[in-house]
């Protein structure tokens, strides 16, 4: 979530089978009261030493602090709501739960770790920027900490690092497109007559948004002053036509691949063909935070390209009668056989830094997060797809169900560029991005300079 917001390719198969299946206050010191003394003109008497009862220490409080993101309202409700439960059943710990806003926080959490200065658990995507942190000793490992055993393999392995479980998986984010039902029907689109109801040809899905342009509605509603959602869109086309091996040949640096191969040109050809087309939002460069997720609930654009967390905003802000869809992104004729059917997905994570004084606490709390009855409530009111052994069964959204349908479908995963790919090379693409939709840079050059950045590593 990626929102005011987990990136790795994994085996699919895999993650369907394992879901199926502080201040420390010093102790007060006993205290002796001195022999009284009587005055001096009254007889002698015994001196008796008086002391009092020794008092008590008090039972040490740890302090915990945790920093997260904003994924969505029902995510933060949810975290607010089990801290509460766990500090009440734990008076010895208190667990204080810190939000910031997602771009703030990148800034924030990285001069954070670059001084030493983090909170006993942090928000950080698991990836090459994650992981070197921890190769500097800055994050714990959790394998003796973490009860490893409750999380699905898959999750796990996207969270391991030379062999070492290196934080808590949170949930599993595929990515889907999400429709408007209503728009939709207006404009006289159905998705049952698709060759696949679950995923149009690229010819289905250009015919849909004609159809809804022509209705008088905005196709896609895309806001990228944020810039990774734009990012979204070229990473998959450049997946549907080089897949994940053009796009780990070309972030290596073998065989010849670079980041001006051909599945990326044709990438940047398609994410312009998006805007020549007229089927984005007037101004969408400049809508960013929350308000790109506003597009799709309050009914201005019909369609949007989100991870599961999309579906806690539309929880939040969409009509009581708003009635969406999913569908896997576009398949394309011509396009590579074997990446046809990829789904982009990645794992949010949380991690215990070396900052922290009390990691058992800290891992008791996290613990708490994998328990049965927790894991199934945040799975159903954060409405994502859990990471914990024989939750998903307990999903009560129908939308949930399909995602964990679809994925077990899906050949790869497709990981999230800004997280997989090198911080250089991750920054061209962003910085750039909104230049390639505009159509103010060619795909051409915009694979230069992205390419550009791979040569400077």
């Amino acid at each position: 979530m990626r929102p005011s917001k987990f990136w790795i390719v994994v085996s699919v198969v895999m993650v369907i089978a394992v879901f199926l299946a502080a201040c420390q206050p010093s102790a007060p010191v006993a205290t002796q009261v001195p022999a009284v003394q009587e005055p001096e003109t009254q007889a002698e008497q015994p001196s008796v030493a008086i002391e009092s009862p020794a008092v008590p220490a008090p039972s040490e409080v740890v302090q915990i602090t945790m920093w997260d993101i904003p994924q969505s309202e029902p995510y933060t409700v949810w975290w607010e709501n089990y801290v509460k439960r766990f500090n009440e059943a734990n008076p010895d710990i208190k667990v204080t739960l810190e939000i910031f806003e997602t771009e703030p926080y990148k800034t924030k959490i990285t001069a954070a770790l670059a001084s030493g200065t983090t909170a006993d658990i942090i928000y950080q995507m698991a990836g090459p920027d994650a992981f070197k942190y921890f190769a500097e000793g800055k994050m714990l490992p959790l394998d003796d900490l973490l009860d490893v055993d409750k999380f699905s393999e898959s999750a796990l392995e996207i969270c391991s690092y030379e062999g070492q479980v290196v934080c808590m998986p949170l949930y599993l984010a595929p990515s889907f497109i999400y429709y408007n039902k209503q728009m939709f029907a207006e404009a006289g689109v159905d998705v049952q007559s698709w060759s696949n109801p679950m995923q149009p040809t690229w010819e289905e899905f250009l015919a849909a948004c004609d159809a809804l342009k022509a209705a008088g509605f905005v196709p896609i509603a895309l806001g990228n002053a944020d810039q990774w959602p734009g990012m979204f869109w070229y990473q998959s086309f450049q997946n549907r036509y080089g897949g994940n091996e053009e796009l780990f040949a070309a972030r290596d640096g073998k065989d010849g691949v670079t980041f001006t191969s051909p599945g990326f040109i044709k990438a940047g050809e398609l994410v312009q063909e998006l805007d020549a087309r007229g089927y984005l939002p007037i101004g969408y460069n400049g809508i960013g935070g929350g308000d790109k997720y506003s597009l799709f609930t309050q009914g201005i654009g019909a369609m949007i390209y989100q991870g599961p967390w999309m579906m806690g905003y539309i929880v939040d802000e969409a009509p009581e009668d708003f009635e969406f869809g999913i569908f896997n992104f576009p398949s394309f004729k011509d396009g590579n056989p074997s990446s046809q059917n990829d789904i982009m997905a990645g794992v949010d994570a949380l991690w215990i830094t070396a900052n922290s004084r009390h990691p058992e606490a800290a891992a008791k709390f996290l613990n708490g997060f994998a328990e049965r009855e927790n894991a199934i409530s945040f799975m159903n009111e954060t409405k994502n797809v859990s990471v914990i052994k024989g939750v998903t069964e307990y999903a009560d959204d129908e939308v949930i169900k399909l995602m964990v349908a679809e994925a077990s479908k899906a050949p790869h995963f497709m990981p999230w560029w800004d997280i997989d790919l090198p911080a250089q090379i991750s920054e061209a693409i962003l910085n750039n991005i909104q230049a390639l939709f505009a159509r103010e840079i060619t795909p051409e050059q915009f694979a230069q300079l992205v390419q550009a950045a791979a040569e400077q590593r």
